[in-house]
């Protein structure tokens, strides 16, 4: 069957943390600051790895239950504070974009595109991190796991796109785990998954989702089919069948 031509709409919005960020030592350099202070096992990066996903308090949860005893509800919030300060005094550096992420975002910048980024991640950090790499000139929205919902709920997304002021369209969201692909399908949203991250292709479900091994291919794939295809891609248009619904904000 032939596929439907259709352009994407230029608005996109990303994860951070293995989407487009390895943060993975400096999250678990900070959580084992914390686990070590409190007698805790330290993990292994690989162990570290399979808790991140949402946000810093499950992080948290997940750790303590991971080396021990559950923590209770109140140690949870004492312990996240911890773990946020721990987190917050990383040298710089620690945290760097994966392999074409840096040109990727800035040529979709440069072809009209409006970037926002939906994260677990709490406000601060996230927003410290996004002007250490450099990126804040591209990245304009930015709505973190303390300011709203947690995903997979699908209104810290929508939230991402009305502050864009995105309208009707196909609009993409690009993450890196199971939990990233059931936000787009909640808000009804084309999901990414980007498989250099933290999450497993192969226990995410991508039914109606792209899949890309690497961000220059997943880049590429977004400069050729926008509204605003790249001249200097030698197929300036490539075809993909959409599933709908499409979704307005």
């Amino acid at each position: 069957m032939q596929a439907t031509e259709t352009r994407l709409s230029g608005w996109a919005v990303f994860d951070l943390d293995g989407t487009l960020a390895d943060s993975l030592s400096d999250i678990s350099g900070a959580l084992g600051r914390v686990l070590r202070k409190h007698g805790r096992p330290i993990l292994s990066l690989c162990e570290a790895k399979t808790l991140i996903g949402k946000g810093p308090r499950t992080l948290i949860e997940r750790a303590w239950l991971f080396t021990g005893k559950a923590a209770t509800q109140e140690e949870l919030h004492r312990l996240t504070i911890e773990y946020l300060t721990e987190y917050r005094y990383n040298p710089k550096g620690g945290t760097r974009p994966f392999p074409g992420v840096q040109d990727g975002l800035r040529n979709l910048f440069r072809l009209g595109w409006s970037l926002g980024l939906c994260t677990n991640k709490d406000g601060r950090s996230a927003r410290s991190l996004i002007e250490e790499l450099g990126w804040g000139a591209w990245i304009k929205v930015i709505v973190s796991g303390d300011e709203t919902a947690r995903k997979p709920d699908p209104r810290p997304l929508q939230l991402a796109f009305r502050r864009l002021h995105a309208p009707f369209g196909r609009h993409l969201f690009v993450g890196d785990s199971e939990i990233d692909m059931q936000t787009a399908r909640n808000a009804c949203i084309k999901g990414v998954f980007l498989g250099h991250g933290y999450g497993e292709p192969g226990k995410t479900t991508l039914d109606g989702m792209r899949y890309f091994k690497t961000a220059v291919d997943m880049f590429s794939w977004m400069s050729r089919s926008g509204p605003h295809p790249d001249p200097s891609y030698p197929n300036p248009l490539q075809t993909y069948a959409f599933a709908k619904p499409e979704i307005g904000f």
